[in-house]
């Protein structure tokens, strides 16, 4: 019986290009621009997994699927110079200001999870954001009461695939890995399943990967979260 559901964040519970996309740009162009070198702004969004021409990701690339850190200490390498005063506050800034932006996979996500601690499903978030961005967005979008758990690539419970966030989850929550679900829209979240014993390592297609990236690494693909439901009534 699935007790507990632990979402990812980005592609998952947010629609990740509608979301994302824009202060990646962003914060690419700055740093380009930093350094005298603004022609520099693609060929950091190209290095990181970003196909323009088709608007796409590299399977299970930096953007799509790394933490903040991994991404400022590649996007250091790239420019040459570190990433610290700032040049880190403002990359950070424009992260942190991307909550101004969230776009949700459904129209009433809160309603939604609702009906899933309906149910008396425990609800988790792991992300490989920050925790305080994962906290921000939950208070941007009012969905902050329905959580049970939350935590980042920061939070001190090691990054995906490692089983550490789940196992988190399962404390936190007095729950097993067998009676938990893990729901994201990388292959980096449902490895993460596997690795932790999860019931049910779920992907999504809201997010930066196709199903035929997605499969082979989970149980199964969903268009969104809104299937879940279904899953649920098959698996008590």
């Amino acid at each position: 019986m699935i007790k507990g559901i632990l979402f990812d964040k980005d592609g998952t519970l947010l629609d990740f290009n509608r979301s994302w996309l824009a202060p990646y740009l962003q914060a690419s162009e700055y740093l380009a621009s930093s350094i005298g070198r603004p022609e520099l702004a693609s060929e950091l969004m190209a290095k990181g997994g970003y196909i323009a021409e088709s608007n796409s990701w590299i399977q299970d690339s930096l953007l799509a699927s790394g933490s903040n850190r991994q991404i400022l200490d590649f996007w250091s390498k790239e420019i040459g110079q570190p990433l610290e005063g700032e040049r880190l506050d403002m990359v950070y800034a424009i992260f942190a200001h991307a909550s101004n932006a969230y776009v949700p996979v459904l129209e009433d996500l809160g309603g939604f999870l609702q009906q899933l601690r309906d149910r008396g499903i425990k609800l988790g978030l792991a992300t490989m954001d920050d925790e305080s961005n994962a906290y921000g967005m939950l208070d941007k979008l009012s969905l902050g009461g329905l959580f049970d758990f939350v935590c980042g690539a920061n939070s001190g419970y090691g990054v995906k695939p490692e089983p550490g966030m789940i196992m988190a989850f399962c404390d936190q929550c007095q729950l097993t890995a067998t009676e938990v679900m893990m729901v994201g829209d990388s292959p980096r979240d449902l490895v993460m399943g596997k690795n932790a014993g999860a019931a049910l390592s779920v992907g999504v297609l809201t997010g930066a990967h196709d199903r035929v990236q997605l499969e082979g690494f989970g149980d199964l693909v969903l268009n969104d979260i809104s299937g879940l439901i279904s899953v649920l009534d098959r698996n008590g």
